[in-house]
């Protein structure tokens, strides 16, 4: 045996090992010559005391959130997106536009039932006080709360392109989420 055989039978080995780790990095495996799906980064996460507008880019693997939502609503009218909007109770106040403040209570879930997000909970019972206004709030609130009267109560199921899409601000709300959130106008202004 010449001293040339060991070495290039540890430089074989030294090679596979190298092949190995690349293609575990890649997420491949040698038994099935499949990609493995590679884990997703964990959304960054911020605390919220209203559904925020979502931050751009979070570095996770969805890429075109879904404009179809994985929940349907029985009875609700679909707008714009997808985004399906159910009164439960009609108000007797003033009616709701685009750019105005206003006072809210709402509860937003899952479609699984989880409930993400209560503002009576996270607010002292006090209703909380938002703009309605691309950037200051989820775009489906943004399109599903005005024309809501003081006084009424109103279920929205949004799909998430008008939601957080491929962000979370909350680690209760995993990427790409329908959401469901049931808001009372309790007052404008």
């Amino acid at each position: 045996m010449t001293l040339a055989t060991p070495v290039r039978l540890i430089t074989a080995l030294a090679l596979g090992a190298v092949a190995a780790l690349v293609l575990a990095g890649c997420g491949a495996s040698f038994d099935s010559g499949v990609a493995a799906p590679s884990p997703t980064p964990s959304a960054r996460v911020q605390a919220a005391t209203s559904p925020t507008p979502s931050p751009s880019g979070s570095g996770s693997a969805c890429v075109n959130p879904s404009t179809t939502p994985s929940y349907t609503l029985a009875g609700a009218r679909t707008l714009a997106g997808n985004l399906e909007v159910k009164d439960i109770k009609i108000g007797t106040g003033a009616t709701a536009a685009d750019g105005n403040t206003v006072q809210v209570s709402y509860v937003g879930s899952l479609p699984n039932g989880t409930v993400f997000d209560n503002s009576v909970n996270d607010n002292g019972g006090k209703p909380i006080s938002l703009t309605i206004a691309a950037g200051k709030v989820i775009q489906g609130w943004v399109e599903g709360i005005p024309g809501m009267k003081v006084g009424g109560e109103r279920e929205l199921v949004i799909p998430p392109a008008l939601g957080y899409g491929c962000t979370s601000p909350s680690s209760k709300i995993p990427v790409n989420s329908t959401l469901i959130f049931t808001i009372t106008l309790v007052a404008i202004g």
